[in-house]
């Protein structure tokens, strides 16, 4: 009940007083059985990741780092709430969560104990950060009524070209000369982005 609320209406309207009044229990019943509402949010973050279990993961450290992100990547665009409520400085002990963590510290051993946890930590983060994007770009178009497309389109591109030449921003006017369409494709980003960052793990663990 509360992933469907957070899900339809954000994490911030799932409350403790109105899952009790959902369940039909009291205020104090529930705090009783559950631990208060951050103990609910590491429920859902568990129960949420649950819905997305690890295929069997590839020996090779490259495909197995991208299907572990892909997989993370499925469950913040079911539960757009989900990588708000994802810690990782601080990171959550969840039974979903954990063997994520795992298989990655496997994958990424020859780099030493702290520099592979700095890659687990690094590539989760960056998972973590479009996901947020997303739940922010839903945000907005709620309220606005406005696609990003849309947006863009509704600017215009006059302000733009003005600030470009007031400011003397060469490479932006280099880019839009003659026209340039971006296609902001959160997918795609992700994708783009993933390959990047592997490819510069690559050349980590290529060094002796």
């Amino acid at each position: 009940m509360a992933l469907a609320i957070a899900d339809a209406e954000g994490l911030a309207a799932v409350s403790m007083r109105r899952i009790a009044a959902e369940l039909g229990v009291s205020t104090m019943a529930l705090y009783r059985h559950v631990g208060g509402k951050e103990a609910l949010v590491l429920q859902m973050v568990d129960a949420a990741f649950a819905e997305f279990p690890l295929p069997p993961l590839y020996d090779d450290w490259r495909a197995r780092a991208t299907v572990i992100a892909q997989t993370q990547w499925a469950a913040y665009k079911q539960h757009l709430w989900l990588a708000g409520a994802v810690t990782v400085g601080r990171p959550q002990m969840l039974p979903s969560l954990l063997p994520h963590t795992d298989a990655l510290l496997a994958a990424f051993k020859p780099l030493g104990k702290a520099p592979s946890m700095y890659a687990v930590i690094t590539l989760f983060g960056y998972v973590r950060g479009l996901g947020q994007a997303m739940e922010i770009e839903a945000q907005a178009e709620q309220d606005t009524g406005l696609t990003g497309d849309d947006w863009v389109a509704q600017q215009g591109s006059e302000p733009m070209a003005a600030i470009i030449a007031g400011e003397n921003l060469a490479a932006f006017r280099d880019l839009f000369a003659g026209g340039f369409d971006l296609d902001y494709d959160l997918d795609q980003l992700f994708t783009f982005g993933l390959d990047l960052m592997l490819d510069g793990l690559a050349v980590r663990l290529a060094q002796p």
